[in-house]
């Protein structure tokens, strides 16, 4: 985005935060802390925001438990596209429709193939039945204040206080534009996520490839100054044992993290057990089960994937790994391919993470060991670095 073509609007009383932090470090909890401290502070409302409905959910049920059970009256918690629907566009579709009333909702079944509608006519952001392209979306809300002379981030900056955004690295293409716009507006911006967790985007961006998703942290910090941006950085998670935090940093190496929960549960850490000892265990244990996709077998198990379980916190995990996790697991000094899936994966778990395999192979990352099931021992290998 060209800052030079935009008006500086210089923050009257707030800064933005981008908080970079890691699986379990209390991001959705920081969000909400500071957002009850600002209601009680400013008149104006307060906008949260997740690219979920399962974010939507953990944002509120954080916001609850801190607030006595309560989710404040001027507090507003909505997905983005709701957002960028009831927000940005349709309030201002007069500005390139002529008309108003007519934009209901949006078309997702265009996310990825080929469109040659012209740029910036009406098919290039509805289809027939006036629903916006999901892919243009941001483009299209851009485009609306432009064609309004910024009545669209003027309405939200008499809304609302402060903006909140959740999972940022699930941003890409315009809306990184869209959101530099609210960093250059007088509402104070505050986003939190996680480059390594990069497992999901908002739509299939044709441009910018290099500013969103995981690469939003890092173009990010190049705005520090223009863009009145506080970074925060925290890699110490409270939600697992040091253990699962040295296995998570084999998987994703960069920027490593640290495990500080301390607990005095039994079987604590990483462990590889047989197929034929997976019944006792889950059994014994009971274990959360995550695979990596559908195509993972499971034994006939009940389980989820790496990617539904993006933002659980669970007691202990067991993992059915897949071609490409069963050679890691072999040797752990080795990159995975697209790390960020089997980082959310092996991050999910407080006590204890477990992988299934057909045979035992210690490695100068996992050493045999014996754990006790119901009164039988039991080999496994241990994670020890």
């Amino acid at each position: 985005m060209n800052v030079s073509n935009i008006p500086r609007i210089l923050k009257m009383q707030y800064d933005n935060t981008l908080v970079l932090a890691c699986a379990g470090s209390g991001k959705t909890y920081g969000m909400c802390n500071d957002a009850r401290s600002l209601t009680v502070e400013s008149t104006k409302k307060v906008l949260m925001l997740s690219y979920t409905h399962k974010g939507i959910y953990s944002i509120k049920k954080e916001y609850a438990k801190q607030n006595n059970g309560v989710l404040d009256k001027n507090v507003v918690i909505s997905t983005w596209f709701q957002f960028i629907l009831k927000e940005l566009i349709r309030p201002y579709q007069r500005s390139f429709l002529g008309e108003i009333s007519q934009i209901r909702s949006f078309d997702f079944s265009s996310m990825y193939g080929v469109d040659y509608a012209k740029k910036n006519t009406t098919s290039y952001f509805l289809n027939r039945n006036n629903d916006v392209k999901a892919n243009r979306a941001s483009e299209f809300a851009l485009l609306l204040n432009k064609l309004s002379d910024g009545a669209v981030l003027k309405r939200l900056e008499d809304t609302y206080a402060c903006i909140y955004i959740d999972e940022l690295q699930d941003l890409v293409g315009k809306d990184i534009e869209l959101l530099e716009l609210l960093f250059l507006s007088t509402i104070k911006i505050y986003c939190v996520g996680d480059y390594k967790q990069a497992t999901l985007k908002t739509h299939n961006p044709k441009s910018d490839r290099k500013k969103g998703g995981m690469n939003v942290f890092s173009y990010l910090e190049t705005c520090r100054d223009s863009h009145r941006i506080n970074i925060v950085k925290n890699n110490t998670s409270k939600r697992f044992v040091s253990d699962i935090a040295n296995f998570a940093n084999l998987v994703y190496p960069e920027d490593p993290i640290i495990g500080a929960l301390e607990a005095e549960e039994p079987y604590i850490g990483v462990f590889q057990i047989l197929q034929t000892d997976v019944h006792a265990y889950i059994q014994h244990l009971k274990p959360n089960i995550l695979k990596y996709d559908i195509k993972t077998p499971t034994l006939g198990y009940p389980s989820l994937n790496f990617g539904v379980s993006k933002g659980m916190t669970l007691e202990r995990v067991l993992i059915f790994p897949n071609k490409p996790l069963y050679s890691f697991l072999l040797d752990p000094s080795s990159r995975l391919k697209a790390p960020d899936k089997y980082y959310v994966g092996v991050t999910r778990a407080k006590y204890s993470l477990a992988f299934v395999v057909e045979k035992l192979k210690p490695n100068r990352y996992f050493f045999e060991d014996i754990i006790n099931l119901d009164g039988n021992n039991v080999r496994v290998l241990k994670f020890r670095i």
